[in-house]
């Protein structure tokens, strides 16, 4: 499968959203239930590497994190996942896009993984991805606006009380 339509659909989408005066993305706003409907995978992992590099007709800088999966909550998922997230650095050169998730190298997260063309990418941009610090799930939506201009629902609370909704949304 080409990785062009993807580039190309999703640099449109970019160019759209992204507004330079509030730096922020507006995105549609998502719940725990969209999430978990539009994700093919969500895992819970520990970040263990990535890469930055240039898309296939130079025009992006991208990078693929990899995630070892510790728990597979929807879907099949390896014993690893690579999500790739437009930004990143390369050389002098830096694209940051407000609202796209990225992750450091040791981090814990749970995060909500849908196929787009040739690519895993986080659902929702930021929206689906959920740092997990001392047994928390916490979300960051600060760098993304919604149509309705209301701010995002930020999210804390014991990760396996965050697992369970997602089950029971899964069960329904």
């Amino acid at each position: 499968m080409s990785k062009k339509p993807f580039l190309t659909s999703f640099a449109l989408f970019l160019a759209l959203v992204v507004t330079n005066s509030s730096y922020a993305t507006t995105v549609q706003r998502l719940g725990l239930d969209d999430l978990v409907k539009k994700a093919h995978t969500i895992v819970v992992g520990k970040v263990s590497g990535s890469r930055t590099y240039w898309s296939a007709d130079r025009k992006l800088i991208l990078t693929g994190y990899t995630i070892q999966v510790d728990e597979n909550i929807k879907g099949q998922a390896s014993r690893s996942v690579e999500v790739t997230t437009i930004g990143g650095k390369i050389g002098d050169l830096e694209l940051y896009v407000s609202g796209m998730p990225s992750f450091q190298k040791g981090e814990s997260a749970v995060v909500f993984v849908e196929q787009s063309g040739a690519y895993q990418t986080v659902v929702g941009l930021g929206q689906g991805k959920f740092t997990v610090v001392n047994g928390e799930v916490v979300n960051s939506l600060g760098d993304l606006s919604f149509p309705d201009g209301k701010p995002g629902n930020p999210v804390k609370m014991p990760l396996q009380n965050f697992k369970n909704q997602i089950r029971t949304i899964l069960n329904r």
